[in-house]
């Protein structure tokens, strides 16, 4: 059975050269929309434009991949809010991928957790996120991958489109 090339293909800059293009990254957001994903993985609407997508990649704030099988690009991950060795994770799947890359999630979150500074010291000992209760595929996937659930916490993310604070699992990831 053949062994597929998972890859995370930063999109960073790099002596003044993006290493893709800001259209593939709007096109990115297109294909969201087009799959319907945007107002699952957008639901606090603070992302709802292809423009909003790509400064959202583009902040400093934020590290941005493309997910890449050989040389298909099935998805899209993010960390920010970095606190400590601790950073947000997040991630998007497009549609006709959902429930066929596991594998994909259990290779990605291991070497996110293993990427270390110029002191082989590890950047990150934990990634964290808040899936809403109602979003069973993406708590179910992340689970399988290696997350834990620390349970659900009452009004953890506002639901742009209820216009209200709902119910989210915590999911974590630690080294090792």
């Amino acid at each position: 059975m053949k062994q597929n090339k998972i890859l995370l293909l930063p999109y960073a800059e790099v002596d003044g050269i993006r290493t893709v293009k800001d259209s593939d990254i709007k096109n990115l957001f297109d294909r969201t929309v087009k799959d319907g994903s945007n107002k699952i993985v957008f639901y606090e609407g603070t992302i709802k434009t292809a423009d909003q997508f790509l400064f959202m990649a583009k902040s400093q704030n934020v590290l941005f991949y493309l997910v890449l099988v050989d040389t298909e690009t099935i998805g899209y991950v993010w960390l920010n809010r970095f606190e400590n060795k601790t950073a947000h994770y997040h991630f998007c799947s497009f549609k006709e991928h959902w429930g066929k890359n596991e594998e994909v999630g259990k290779h990605l979150l291991p070497t996110i957790l293993g990427w270390t500074n110029k002191e082989d010291i590890p950047l990150f000992d934990l990634l964290i996120g808040y899936i809403p209760v109602w979003n069973k595929r993406a708590i179910g996937f992340s689970i399988k991958c290696g997350g834990k659930s620390a349970g659900v916490i009452p009004n953890a993310v506002w639901n742009n489109e209820k216009k209200k604070s709902e119910d989210a699992v915590f999911i974590y990831y630690t080294r090792g």
